[in-house]
């Protein structure tokens, strides 16, 4: 059955069935984040120093967890990608075409998984580390041009990218090939929990997924409306501020909206495409119109330094001299890429019908990884010419004025800077719009009670989401909560850890037990290439 046919088949079941949105677990969800973030609002300060404690003793205390879990996600993914069961296609039917086309599948996962985050980033992670060097060195050490910017590049690399295609492939799986047509968090855990996903624990899973995905909005909301409303003052000569902040989240508001109510391919899909024009054109005349050779040998050099020390990056805690830079960064990346992992996890699983274990397995490790290097490689490449030629010290602004102030000084040293910065803020806004859409979506699959193939969440339960994440964090804007609940929605990746093993067991019982019984109905050879 073709997407458009399942659509119109469920459109029409829906308007005599009753709802399929669950209220009851609407509710609570709200209340659960509200529970958390009412004491952030009174008690602003103490709130702050209390979700800071918990953070450095968690980072401090499960460091070992946190630099292990993506490494035993990409040993998992990489032995389901060479066997035999990477050419299980996730649909009922093997013979199934994927649903969406390479192009698109790829701009979508790519789009929801970075969002504004990574423009803001790319630019300036590496004078942190400039000015907080790693590994013992010296502060402003020339090596750490290289080592900085190599840094960011793992932050955002095969890891990262690892940690969201775990729980796409269990929730995929489990979707598409046993036809288990619930989007809970819970359900991709039966394989190793049985029967305790149906009571208390389960319910847990699936709240802890919610709230994480709530504070996640509330992030991607922190880091891309300062940046886009330090562009636009930048340009118009307007005066920064909440003023400022509010209107930019109310255009992102609007736009998102409205994507979410015409659904997933006319919705997500288009503005993904409009999102990916916009970014790759503006990396294109930095890496253009910049040093160009410059850009390239430092990416070449920094990527290299990434592929040579992946293993040490990856494992280091700095045990013995206990300066704090791997729990500071590394570990904080971790536990921020886990706690959106189960909201990626779900995104990916709604678009991949079709597609095999292994497409979905390369194509967001390799393609993922490949398009957060480029925006490293030639946004930060441009920045650190910046500083070495005394243009702009972009070191010394990240840390005195912050970085979405930095990567705006940055832009203005391009020729055209007006342009490219009006250009910034289009990319930005569609950009948190995106992600916005994607997560009211993911949301409203969420709080659905079952959901055939290629059947939509309904269309008042997406749009009561998109009201939530937008006015939810725009009262934590305004009394300065925002921030706090940040750190609070990255707290729950500690538990999430655990949720995501249990995937991963499950995954493999799964998929050994199916390949042992024909009722399943799995052929386990080789597919038709795409």
């Amino acid at each position: 059955m073709s997407y458009a046919a399942s659509d119109k088949g469920a459109q029409e079941r829906s308007a005599s069935a009753p709802s399929n949105s669950n209220r009851r677990m609407q509710i609570i969800s709200i209340l659960i984040v509200a529970a958390v973030a009412l004491p952030l609002i009174l008690f602003p300060e103490q709130g702050k120093q209390s979700m800071d404690m918990i953070f450095g003793w968690m980072t401090r205390n499960f460091d070992v967890v946190f630099l292990g879990m993506p490494l035993a996600c990409m040993l998992f993914l990489v032995y389901l990608a060479i066997s035999r069961f990477g050419d299980i296609r996730l649909s009922a039917r093997q013979t199934d075409k994927p649903e969406f086309s390479k192009s698109s599948w790829i701009m979508m996962v790519f789009l929801a998984g970075n969002a504004t985050g990574l423009m803001l980033w790319a630019g300036t992670e590496w004078g942190f580390h400039f000015n907080w060097p790693p590994l013992g060195m010296d502060a402003k050490d020339p090596a750490l041009y290289t080592i900085g910017q190599a840094y960011g590049i793992f932050h955002w690399g095969p890891s990262a990218w690892a940690m969201y295609c775990v729980p796409a492939v269990a929730m995929s799986y489990i979707f598409y090939v046993r036809q288990t047509h619930i989007y809970n968090l819970s359900e991709s855990c039966r394989g190793a929990l049985g029967g305790l996903v149906d009571g208390p624990l389960g319910t847990a899973i699936n709240y802890l997924f919610l709230f994480g995905m709530l504070g996640a909005a509330a992030t991607s909301l922190g880091l891309g409306t300062p940046m886009i409303s330090t562009a636009l003052a930048s340009v118009f000569g307007l005066t920064p501020g909440v003023e400022l902040d509010i209107a930019i989240i109310l255009v992102c508001t609007a736009v998102f909206t409205i994507s979410s109510g015409l659904g997933l391919d006319k919705g997500i899909k288009r503005l993904s495409i409009f999102s990916t024009v916009i970014t790759l054109a503006i990396v294109a005349y930095i890496l253009l119109v910049g040093p160009t050779h410059f850009i390239i040998s430092l990416g070449f050099d920094s990527v290299g330094y990434t592929l040579q020390h992946f293993l040490e990056l990856s494992t280091v805690t700095d045990s013995v001299a206990k300066g704090g830079f791997p729990q500071a960064w590394t570990v904080f990346y971790w536990a921020w890429w886990i706690a959106y992992a189960p909201f990626m996890g779900m995104f990916v699983t709604r678009i991949s019908q079709g597609r095999t274990i292994r497409e979905v397995i390369v194509g967001m490790l390799v393609f993922g990884t490949a398009g957060t290097a480029l925006f490293y490689v030639v946004v930060g490449g441009y920045s650190v010419d910046l500083q070495m030629t005394g243009q702009l010290q972009v070191a010394e602004l990240v840390n005195s004025a912050g970085a979405p102030a930095a990567v705006i000084e940055v832009f203005n040293q391009l020729p055209g800077a007006a342009l490219v910065l009006i250009a910034l803020v289009i990319s930005g806004i569609v950009l948190l719009a995106t992600t916005f859409d994607s997560a009211a979506y993911v949301l409203a699959c969420a709080t659905s009670r079952q959901l055939g193939e290629g059947q939509e969440p309904e269309k008042s339960n997406r749009l009561f989401w998109c009201f939530v994440i937008t006015i939810f964090p725009l009262s934590l804007l305004f009394v300065g909560g925002l921030k706090s609940l940040q750190t609070a929605s990255i707290i729950v990746a500690l538990p999430l850890v655990f949720v995501m093993i249990a995937m991963m067991i499950s995954t493999f019982r799964y998929l050994h037990a199916d390949a042992d019984f024909e009722s399943v109905k799995i052929k386990l050879k080789p597919v038709e290439k795409v």
